[in-house]
């Protein structure tokens, strides 16, 4: 796919698409083409390898994950969210901050000029922007008045002027504007005063004076959850904007929440519990809240949505409700309307037997309530309301839908009469694109498709669109172009880049990624992507680093920038460098997960070895959380490999088992019963499972060299874990180095401090040169 480099140079091909019925500029095309490509190509030809600097890797800047390109309502406004990844060497993390708000500025542009305004200040942290109704003022989390507790703050875009709404510490949740656009729903924080207390441990009876216990037992957590639900416990507070006077409207323990069209009432859904022991699958209830009186109704129970409990949306004329489910097997979606039936809220329609998953977004409406619209196996469907028949509207050959862009506030709004826009997504090619669906006739045309991701950052929705303006705006990147936002017009098909985070990260320097297929030892066909040195030369073979995950096809990978993650597992670190980096697709069967990784990641290696790309000697391995996991599956297996980097992996399933945080909660049962490992249920019924797919008990095998890197307050893979593998490796004689990083987290990429990540690169660079250069 990207051999010859093809057309990833640059956007500028993007004018030319194929239009079909759009209009087309010819002109505009000219002077895109040599604006773009000129700059680009020339040195090109030219480049030479220049390892990519740590500094610059790990403090760029870069689209916050989670959050959402905005237009404003009137079209007129852009707003995207940019972390500083570490502006400073010693940037603080304050309490109450998410990781995805850290050193992050709002960035809002004039849609019609493109320029840009970077409202708030570097020394703070700001997240989740969102605009009023009436375009008027843009409303935000942030800690910019100092002490490191976010409150609600509002921009006005006649004046420019920033104000804070109240003084009431909030909690980290999306804020909502009331439909009039004199209110703004925000989610209290524990630490505010009249804050509700969100401990779950129960309190020692005996209250000895000067104990420091903590008391479990099964009424603190039910069947040990695999985390606590607690955390979803909020106050929903109403703040006006006009005087700063806040009301508690609703407590409980809340996913999602949205106003009705007419700002009377209010949906939201509530974590009730775990499905079954060892489940990861919340329950939730659907509740309605009357704005006015009060009043508390629970429409439906024990609904099976996403883990945030989105997936409902309201009517236009807020008169009903529908929510998507999915089926107990995970197999079947089901899209249930509600009405309000005399007082009671009760499941009025139901669209059944809708064999194949559907999309995890709300489903959507047309404007005068007839039908609803959905996904469900990369296509686009349609309920009918009075028939509760559903059809399918469109299938695009050989591409899975993966988004309806066309819609404001869950009502779909065609740009050009029938016509809306969809995300599209080529397996085979592992390329994003945008299409124009019709909905009255199924007719299908490509507006965009050049090989770059789309969705790569930001969550879903990651296409803002807007029809009174006719734009669309999105972050695009490839595996050599850092991700930057782009607005444009589909009905012409041009597009403009509208930032430029990162100047340093030269495409010109970058190694280029390429498209592998090989077949697994059961026969599977599978794919994974090389990333190869700048300088890459065909008859020179190449010291290869595996970047493994478990469970999860890495091809997908071949359109994100650094491919991996971002910053320090930003795998152009290492093509830099000289080495060639490998991500495979790592399938898993149940309660055999070290026998598959081995039976699809190995012959992968040596479909790249049989490449030219890769010096069979002179291979290594990477993994992270359970890509650690992986690579010490991998290495307890087999010999090949030279050196190996373990980043908070564990070895022992049954350790994990046991893992306990300091609220009770265990995630290390749903994890191996049913999660990623899934044995299929508990050690007392699959002993042998358990011990088979741990590494632990093949160490004595082990003849790879391991450099373990492990965060001491890491959540999700406790740091004994890692102290277990490095003490067995230790006791058995094994080369094995430990860094172990105090006060950190779960990931490098997203939570340590700038100083230890660069330590963190230093050590990975050096312990692979170290290992693999020598020939």
């Amino acid at each position: 796919m990207t051999s010859d480099i093809k057309n990833r140079l640059s956007f500028a091909p993007w004018a030319s698409r194929l239009t079909n019925g759009f209009a087309f500029n010819s002109l505009a095309l000219i002077l895109l083409l040599t604006s773009y490509f000129s700059p680009i190509l020339q040195p090109f030809a030219a480049a030479q390898s220049r390892p990519l600097s740590i500094e610059d890797t790990i403090t760029a800047r870069e689209f916050a994950p989670g959050s959402r390109v905005q237009f404003s309502p009137d079209g007129k406004w852009l707003v995207c969210t940019v972390v500083r990844t570490h502006a400073s060497p010693v940037a603080p993390v304050a309490s109450g901050i998410p990781w995805m708000g850290r050193n992050a500025d709002i960035y809002v542009f004039e849609t019609a000029t493109k320029k840009q305004h970077v409202i708030t200040e570097e020394e703070f942290d700001n997240w989740w922007p969102m605009w009023s109704p009436d375009s008027k003022y843009l409303a935000f989390l942030s800690d910019r008045d100092g002490g490191g507790k976010p409150s609600v703050w509002t921009w006005s875009t006649k004046d420019g002027t920033l104000r804070k709404v109240s003084r009431v510490i909030a909690a980290v949740a999306p804020l909502e504007w009331s439909p009039d656009g004199r209110q703004i729903l925000f989610a209290r924080s524990a630490e505010s005063p009249q804050g509700r207390n969100q401990s779950n441990t129960n309190v020692d009876r005996l209250e000895t004076p000067g104990s420091t216990v903590a008391i479990y037992d099964n009424s603190t957590q039910r069947e040990s959850d695999p985390w606590n639900l607690m955390t979803y416990s909020m106050s929903l507070e109403l703040a006006e904007i006009e005087g700063g006077k806040t009301t508690e409207l609703v407590h409980g323990q809340i996913g999602t929440y949205k106003f009705s069209p007419d700002g009377s009432h209010l949906a939201l859904t509530e974590a009730t519990r775990f499905e079954a022991p060892g489940s990861q699958q919340i329950l939730f209830d659907l509740k309605v809240v009357d704005i006015n009186g009060g009043a508390f109704q629970t429409a439906a129970s024990d609904l099976r949505i996403e883990s945030d409990g989105r997936g409902f949306s309201w009517s236009p004329d807020g008169k009903q409700l529908c929510v998507r489910t999915v089926s107990k097997d995970a197999q079947d979606s089901i899209y249930s309307i509600l009405s309000l039936v005399g007082e009671s809220w009760q499941i009025v329609k139901q669209f059944l037997h809708l064999s194949g998953v559907g999309a995890k977004e709300a489903p959507l409406w047309d404007a005068v309530c007839h039908r609803i619209y959905f996904l469900k196996d990369g296509k686009v469907f349609s309920g009918d309301l009075a028939s509760t028949q559903v059809s399918p509207i469109n299938e695009i050959r050989d591409r899975e839908i993966t988004q309806i862009i066309s819609y404001w506030n869950d009502v779909v709004r065609p740009f050009d009469q029938y016509w809306i826009l969809v995300l599209t997504h080529d397996a085979t090619a592992k390329q994003d694109g945008i299409y124009a669906v019709n909905l009255a006739n199924g007719q299908s045309r490509k507006i965009l498709e050049q090989g770059y991701c789309y969705t790569c950052i930001l969550d879903v929705p990651s296409i803002a669109s807007n029809v009174d303006s006719g734009q669309i705006a999105f972050v695009a990147e490839d595996g050599i172009y850092a991700p930057d936002l782009w607005v444009g017009s589909p009905r012409v098909g041009s597009f403009q880049q509208v930032t430029h985070l990162n100047p340093a990260f030269n495409p010109k320097f970058m190694g280029e990624a390429r498209l592998v297929n090989w077949l697994s030892d059961d026969g599977e066909k599978l794919q994974g992507v090389v990333l190869l040195p700048p300088d890459y030369q065909p008859a020179e073979r190449y010291p290869l680093v595996t970047y493994v995950y478990g469970g999860v096809r890495l091809s997908n990978r071949l359109d994100r920038f650094g491919l991996a993650q971002t910053g320090p597992l930003n795998m152009q670190l290492l093509a830099t460098r000289g080495f060639a980096v490998f991500l495979p697709d790592a399938p898993l069967r149940p309660r055999t997960s070290m026998l598959s990784l081995a039976k699809v990641v190995l012959p992968g290696i040596n479909k790249v070895i049989e490449l030219g790309y890769a010096d069979p000697d002179r291979l290594a391995l990477i993994g992270h959380s359970f890509g650690g996991y992986s690579t010490l599956a991998l290495i307890a297996q087999t010999n090949r490999f030279r050196a190996a980097v373990v980043i908070a992996g564990d070895s022992d399933l049954l350790s994990l088992y046991g893992e306990m945080r300091d609220d009770g909660t265990a995630y290390g049962i749903a994890l191996n019963e049913y999660g990623q490992v899934g044995v299929g249920g508990t050690p007392w019924e699959h002993r042998e499972a358990f011990i088979e797919n741990s590494p632990f008990f093949y160490f004595d095998r082990v003849q790879t060299p391991v450099l373990i890197v492990q965060g001491t307050n890491d959540p999700v893979v406790a740091s004994f874990l890692a102290d277990q593998t490095f003490v067995a490796l230790r006791r058995l004689g094994k080369e094995v180095e430990y860094a172990k990083y105090s006060g950190e987290g779960h990931s490098p990429a997203q939570e340590w401090s700038y100083s230890n990540q660069v330590d963190f690169c230093t050590r990975m660079i050096r312990w692979l040169e170290g290992h693999l250069n020598s020939k």
